[in-house]
């Protein structure tokens, strides 16, 4: 019996070590950056405080060519040299949140109204639509509100 908890304790320690050393992954390495796809939105700060939001268009050895928003200039694309690079982190898409509000707004107002429309009147399921539009609206709004946050995921960071 000792010898057994001794060997599931030996087990869970590898296990947790494992883990935690290929969960790992050097942040300071210029590969992450070249093997981001052309076209992710990426967000770039430069070592004097500049942040620059965009799309990735490529990647050399010491290269970054993005295409950055100006507000002025409109969009355009820029060059970053690798040594003035502080970190890149990549934008990732927030559409799932209000899509799942939609559509658990949809059922919810359908079936709330579902209630009350009475099958009898000249417009029989009116209330399902609008209840369902309204629930639709809700749930979109409500959606948005959770996506506002902006999810980035740092993939390099200046050595």
């Amino acid at each position: 019996m000792q010898s057994l908890k001794k060997l599931l304790s030996m087990v869970l320690v590898l296990l947790v070590a494992s883990t935690t050393l290929f969960a790992q992954q050097s942040l300071s390495n210029w590969s992450n950056v070249e093997n981001l796809k052309p076209g992710t939105k990426i967000v770039v700060r430069t070592k004097n405080g500049r942040e620059y939001v965009g799309t990735k268009r490529q990647s050399t050895d010491d290269t970054l060519f993005m295409e950055a928003k100006f507000p002025v200039q409109g969009a355009r694309t820029i060059s970053l040299s690798k040594d003035e690079i502080q970190e890149v982190r990549t934008k990732k898409s927030t559409f799932f949140y209000p899509l799942l509000g939609l559509a658990i707004g949809i059922g919810v107002g359908v079936a709330i109204v579902a209630r009350a429309d009475h099958p009898g009147t000249d417009d029989p399921n009116l209330g399902k639509i609008l209840g369902g539009v309204l629930g639709g609206g809700i749930g979109l709004a409500a959606g948005e509100g959770i996506s506002r946050k902006p999810k980035t995921k740092q993939i390099y960071v200046a050595p």
